[in-house]
């Protein structure tokens, strides 16, 4: 009965063509002896044959331009918007290195501020300041050389 069901699925693609060739045989031995299934996919044959005779309907070639320019745009801003992604990523970890270092040098007392002689709020502004700044512009730089390849992050 399993068989039956699962081969009874199958009839309308079956009758189509559109089986591959293991499951085709499958149908076929089913079909031997099963005349309700034998007689359901005459109909679905009959049927088939019948829509490959009807002519197929053209798409104007103004609505294929529009969906290709369409698909094409939509396609741009989501390589677009990976890449912004990508840059906005790759800035928030290095900020998070810069935040990560700082405080490992506090961890283990090193004496920079001792050597530089100035406060360690200051040490800590510059240094996040500059690291925060270089790591924008490198953001920056590699999101226009990326720009200028059509590449993605």
């Amino acid at each position: 009965m399993k068989e039956h069901i699962f081969v009874r699925d199958l009839l309308t693609l079956a009758a189509a063509g559109m089986l591959d060739a293991a499951e085709q045989r499958r149908v076929e031995a089913h079909l031997d002896h099963c005349e309700a299934c034998r007689t359901e996919f005459g109909e679905w044959e009959l049927l088939a044959g019948a829509l490959k005779g009807l002519p197929t309907p053209q798409a104007p070639s103004r609505l294929v331009l529009q969906t290709q320019r369409l698909l094409s745009h939509k396609a741009a801003a989501r390589k677009h918007q990976a890449s912004q992604l990508g840059l906005a990523l790759l800035v928030v970890f290095s900020w998070m290195v810069a935040f990560m270092t700082v405080e490992f040098v506090r961890m283990f007392d090193i004496p920079l501020a001792k050597w530089l002689d100035v406060s360690s709020t200051t040490v800590w502004a510059t240094y996040v300041g500059i690291t925060w700044f270089s790591t924008a512009l490198a953001a920056s730089l590699l999101g226009k050389r990326y720009q200028r390849e059509g590449r993605t992050i």
